[in-house]
């Protein structure tokens, strides 16, 4: 008997690795949804203890994950083109993709980052296109702006959207709109932020805004439009 037993385990487990599969999900022309397969990738990351393989430069920066019916199911729901293969075909894209002569790579992500959004308060949602994306990508995030950073929250965050904001906080890009009661809002805003934390002007504060910015994150990216990716020091 238990000569049949062994020869039996092992060809269970020949028919468990054949069977074995991974999904792809491509960024290139192919894909119907880009901005959705990012959203799913944070789901995995978020709601499972599942790595997900970030295939960069391979057909867009493409990313893999063990095949789940759970996955397929949501994939489907989101209209995410993607790709069933074998685990003998991922293991060969692993190995193109780490050749020395190619300019790619494989990234594990692990964990699913608690991101902020650097934006005024007063912005509606369609002000904003880092927050558009984000809600129509179905990631997560928190908005802050000067209170926030001054009051020391950044540290509560492993990445930083930036907002399209003149850091000079002379607020110069809408000086002929100056007598909208926007603007005069706006500018009453920034002094009253100002004051509380022992500024005279705009301008100091963002000055130290842009501190606070640098001694509590590095920079790692910039994308269109306009927005600094930032990851925390430590």
């Amino acid at each position: 008997m238990k000569r049949l037993i062994v020869p039996f385990i092992l060809f269970c487990v020949i028919c468990g690795s054949a069977r074995a599969s991974q999904i792809l999900i491509p960024m290139d022309e192919s894909q119907k949804n880009h901005l959705k397969a990012y959203g799913l990738a944070y789901w995995v990351l978020k709601n499972y203890e599942t790595e997900v393989e970030w295939l960069l430069n391979y057909r867009g920066g493409s990313f893999m994950i063990p095949e789940n019916q759970k996955f397929q199911n949501e994939l489907v729901i989101r209209g995410i083109s993607y790709e069933v293969i074998s685990d003998g075909q991922a293991q060969q894209i692993r190995q193109e993709l780490q050749q020395p002569d190619v300019n790619m790579d494989v990234v594990k992500l692990q964990k699913a980052p608690k991101i902020a959004v650097y934006s005024p308060k007063v912005n509606q949602p369609w002000d904003d296109a880092v927050t558009l994306v984000l809600t129509y990508a179905e990631i997560p995030y928190e908005t802050v702006y000067d209170d926030e950073v001054m009051s020391g929250k950044l540290p509560t965050y492993d990445w930083l959207h930036l907002h399209h904001e003149d850091f000079t906080g002379q607020m110069g890009k809408f000086w002929q709109h100056r007598n909208y009661p926007y603007y005069q809002a706006q500018k009453r805003n920034g002094l009253q932020a100002a004051a509380k934390y022992g500024f005279s002007t705009i301008p100091e504060l963002k000055f130290n805004v842009a501190k606070k910015f640098r001694n509590s994150f590095r920079v790692v990216g910039i994308c269109s439009p306009c927005v600094t990716q930032r990851i925390p020091m430590t």
